[in-house]
């Protein structure tokens, strides 16, 4: 399988697990039921007061707003992406258009972005002007459709063979070298082993790889090539060593043109030269190298540039930053690492420029009069909306509202009623209600309490948790970080960085995706010095059956547990083969209660027989292990009682203890996301 080269780029969800409940092996000890018992603090209105005893809709209203559902959905998203299709097809051609005209870039960039309507559509503006540099610089841009892997790589020796030695590597990368498609490169939706950037390219396959061979023999391979700032911002956000980067450079022609950054970069960031791939790479000491080709980051009036990303801490490679409570969580306060970034670049001469108020509020972090001091954190509020300039009112004509007819109208209507009916609590709701919860405990006593007063929250906190504590990791985990990335290819290299460095909880996660994602590298696993438990355990929800098969010949521990006390549980009722995994995870002796903290495999169990409208086939299975039942599963039996009479009295049949009466209410947060 392919082998990525930057784990988190894959990843966006999150993870879990629970202790459990009852019915014993031999059915002889009756599971144990402890009183309700709410948590000493229960937050202000407490939304269990407010449960009502039954949904407004009847278990049959309720089916039948599910079946409506079901049937018109695929049909509206038809319709909708369609519609956005055609929209796209209208502003691409319009992009084209305009730069065809000699419209500058930097221009239509500051139009759109001060626009909240055409926002959403930067990246149609940034692939339309790369497209054209490419074309420019020498590159045979294909569509994924007209290329694929084997019509690019048809000339290169034996291309998904993982070299072994420096020997076998410097044949591959002769051999892409000479390929007679080294400028030829196709934009994928996928990722490809060689590059974390979404392009499948010989010569950016061939870049990605140079740091694998001696500077010396990199010098030889580069010398009869041309590279354009397509690869070598390649190469700046691969990481390449700073000797790499000026190889490449005296190899470079056209430096000073846009490198085909449709994958390059996220976010829309602005990256409209290499000087803008070093800033968004944290790589700020490359500037003076790059300043010596005539290269400056650039500087829009109206844009949030690769400058201010990386003095804000913004950027994936600087996240380090600080809420600084005195602001009330509206100003950053600049750790030590960004202070010396600042300096180095305030001694460059790079200033920051003014940054008008936009759509919604921008933090800005401006210098003093001298350029080696710093102001503190301004948050600027929007200012009064602006008129909009004759361009933005022609692009936005092409952004016409789709006519709703009759059928979309009521597929819609189904869709909020289904959502309304469930009777779950809001996003907001579920925000203050942590909110609450912070003001009276924090640390472990935090975790404890939520799990008390529903295990669900522990889910949506760690969520919140985990994106505050992935931007916020310190410089030095980042660095730690990148020669993870680095070394990923030899089990060797890895090998001797994990056993001699100790690493953080969100390092830890990191490891751990690669060990799912490579069975080979348990030895490594086991081995860390200092061990901690991840961060996260998300990626186990899209591990293969495959590899999950090759981990438990490996003998990995299935009974490891997250920062937050949750185990593996979570991420298996996650996973597209659910009841595949979570046989796994029970033959593996990983008890139902396993965690200390959040939902437990009986808690999600039942929130994914209501989600799926069936009982989960090895509900039976869980209960047959030790558990303790505990109001929150009562909850639970309670949801599907209410909106699934059948499928509680099969669930009452096999766990009499799970029995509810009038007094019960429903859960009013699922373990998993609803559909």
């Amino acid at each position: 399988m392919s082998k990525p080269l930057k784990i988190t780029a894959l990843l966006l969800l999150f993870c879990a697990g629970g202790y459990g409940l009852s019915q014993c092996q031999n059915r002889a000890a009756a599971p144990v039921v402890p009183p309700l018992a709410d948590s000493p603090y229960r937050p202000a209105a407490d939304a269990r007061d407010d449960r009502v005893a039954a949904p407004e809709v009847t278990p049959e209203q309720y089916a039948a707003l599910q079946q409506q559902v079901v049937a018109c959905t695929p049909q509206l998203q038809q319709r909708q992406k369609q519609h956005e299709h055609e929209q796209e097809q209208k502003l691409t051609t319009a992009f084209r258009e305009l730069l065809q005209q000699g419209q500058s870039l930097e221009r239509l960039y500051q139009e759109l972005q001060v626009s909240s309507e055409l926002q959403p559509y930067l990246q149609l503006l940034l692939d339309e002007a790369a497209q054209q540099q490419a074309t420019q610089q020498g590159f045979n841009v294909l569509d994924a459709s007209e290329a694929n892997y084997e019509i690019l790589f048809s000339d290169v020796l034996d291309p998904q063979t993982e070299p072994q030695t420096e020997a076998d590597w410097l044949q591959l990368l002769h051999s892409l070298a000479n390929s007679s498609r080294f400028y030829d490169m196709a934009l994928l939706s996928h990722q490809h082993q060689w590059q974390s950037s979404r392009v499948l390219s010989p010569g950016l396959a061939f870049v990605s790889n140079l740091n694998t061979v001696p500077l010396s023999q990199a010098r030889q391979l580069l010398a009869n090539l041309n590279l354009y700032p397509t690869h070598i911002a390649h190469a700046i956000q691969q990481q390449l060593p700073d000797e790499l980067i000026l190889l490449l450079l005296e190899r470079g022609v056209e430096l000073q043109g846009m490198p085909l950054f449709r994958r390059l970069a996220e976010d829309n960031k602005a990256l409209f030269n290499l000087a803008d791939a070093a800033l968004l790479a944290g790589r700020a000491n490359l500037l003076p190298v790059l300043a010596q080709y005539g290269i400056e980051p650039s500087q829009l009036n109206g844009t949030f540039s690769a400058l201010d990303y990386l003095i804000s801490g913004l950027t994936a490679q600087n996240r380090n930053r600080q809420l600084n409570r005195q602001c009330q969580d509206n100003c950053y306060q600049l750790s030590a690492v960004q202070v010396r970034q600042l300096q180095q670049l305030a001694n460059q001469g790079h200033l920051l420029h003014p940054l008008p108020a936009l759509s919604s509020p921008y933090l800005r972090l401006t210098w003093l009069n001298s350029r080696n001091e710093l102001a503190s954190g301004q948050w600027l509020e929007p200012a009064a909306q602006q008129p909009d300039s004759a361009l933005v009112s022609a692009l936005r004509r092409q952004l016409a509202v789709q006519p709703v007819d009759d059928a979309t109208a009521a597929c819609l209507t189904a869709q909020q009623q289904l959502r309304q009916s469930r009777a779950l609590w809001s996003d907001e709701q579920v925000a203050a209600i942590l909110e609450q919860f912070q003001q009276h405990y924090s640390g472990e006593a935090l975790l404890a309490a939520l799990h008390d007063y529903e295990p669900a929250l522990l889910v949506a906190f760690q969520h919140r948790q985990r994106q505050n504590i992935e931007q916020d990791i310190a410089l030095e985990e980042t660095e730690l970080y990148l020669e993870l990335m680095r070394v990923w290819r030899s089990a060797e290299r890895m090998q001797q960085l994990v056993f001699s460095t100790p690493l953080s909880p969100f390092l830890t996660s990191e490891l751990l995706a690669w060990v799912l994602l490579q069975p080979e590298y348990i030895s490594i696993w086991e081995g860390r010095t200092l061990p901690v438990a991840p961060l996260t355990m998300a990626w186990f929800s899209f591990v293969s059956t495959e590899n999950l098969q090759q981990l438990v010949a490996g003998r990995f521990d299935f009974r490891l547990t997250d920062q937050f006390g949750m185990s593996l549980y979570r991420p298996a009722f996650a996973h597209e083969q659910a009841e595949q995994v979570v046989q796994l995870l029970l033959e593996q002796g990983v008890m139902p209660q396993h965690n200390r903290f959040g939902p437990d495999a009986l808690h999600l169990a039942l929130d994914w027989s209501f989600q799926q409208g069936r009982l989960f086939p090895l509900v039976s299975e869980i209960l047959r292990q030790p558990l303790q039942i505990k109001p929150t599963h009562l909850s639970r039996a309670k949801r599907l009682q209410l909106y699934y009479p059948e499928l509680y009295t099969e669930l009452v049949a096999l766990a009499p203890a799970l029995r509810v009466s009038e007094e019960h209410s429903a859960n009013l947060l699922l373990a998993l996301e609803p559909n």
